[in-house]
């Protein structure tokens, strides 16, 4: 009985909290990519707004919020291996696998994120490439923190790990935008930006939102072909090759 109460007044004080706190607006400028043979690239808006709660006085709303949005890309296992030179030969050494890694992290704020809230409470929201749920190691755990360093250098050479402080721009108290680049090489598949809010240091508000990117026509049909159909396709390359190669002697023969 004693813990019925407790669990009621502790959904009671949660209600509270979370009727009192601002509600966030959020929506982003295409909801659907597609990927074409012209495809080099695309540029995703995000805005919304910043609005009282329904009990709260028009002066709860202040000028000092931060915003900071992640955008995650679809998840996979990541391998992260090291190259050894054995007796001149360089070869695949140790390794560590990584599950449900993000194959897209942005993180783009409106000042730089110590400035917005701590280590702490930016890595339990999932606002650090190093976060424990984008960091799951499986077999040689020992050293998984190398290797997790590594893995995010190299996905941050390739432009899809990035972090973009003063992205996010405040056009008044409340309403906010930010641009970025999918860059043409942008992995296929559903992404997820969640808006975050916070203030004096402390997470507010969030909003999750949802959008794809698609390879579409004739691409996707070969995408489609080479994964279901991968023996065939490769026996009409080969194919394709072969007549090629004799169609290019029959056409330049002396």
């Amino acid at each position: 009985m004693m813990v019925r109460v407790a669990s009621l007044l502790v959904i009671f004080f949660v209600g509270i909290v979370d009727a009192s706190a601002q509600r966030l607006v959020a929506s982003s400028s295409d909801p659907h990519i597609s990927i074409t043979s012209t495809f080099s690239g695309e540029e995703i808006t995000f805005f919304g707004n910043i609005e009282k709660a329904f009990d709260q006085s028009p002066s709860a709303i202040t000028n000092n919020y931060h915003i900071v949005i992640a955008v995650r890309g679809p998840s996979s296992t990541r391998v992260a291996r090291r190259k050894t030179n054995q007796f001149g030969v360089w070869l695949n050494g140790e390794e560590v696998a990584f599950k449900s890694f993000p194959s897209f992290f942005h993180i783009i704020s409106n000042l730089p994120l110590e400035q917005v809230a701590d280590q702490q409470a930016l890595a339990v929201n999932g606002l650090a490439f190093d976060s424990a749920p984008f960091l799951q190691p499986v077999g040689n755990i020992a050293k998984a923190g190398e290797f997790s360093q590594e893995l995010i250098r190299l996905m941050k050479e390739q432009d899809l790990y990035k972090k973009i402080e003063h992205g996010v721009t405040f056009h008044s108290d409340t309403f906010y935008s930010a641009r970025i680049q999918l860059p043409a090489h942008v992995p296929n598949g559903n992404y997820i930006a969640i808006t975050h809010l916070f203030q004096d240091g402390q997470l507010m508000a969030k909003k999750a939102q949802r959008f794809s990117v698609r390879t579409v026509g004739f691409e996707r049909f070969l995408s489609s072909s080479a994964k279901d159909y991968s023996f065939l396709y490769g026996l009409v390359c080969v194919l394709l090759a072969i007549f090629t190669g004799w169609l290019s002697g029959v056409a330049f023969r002396r």
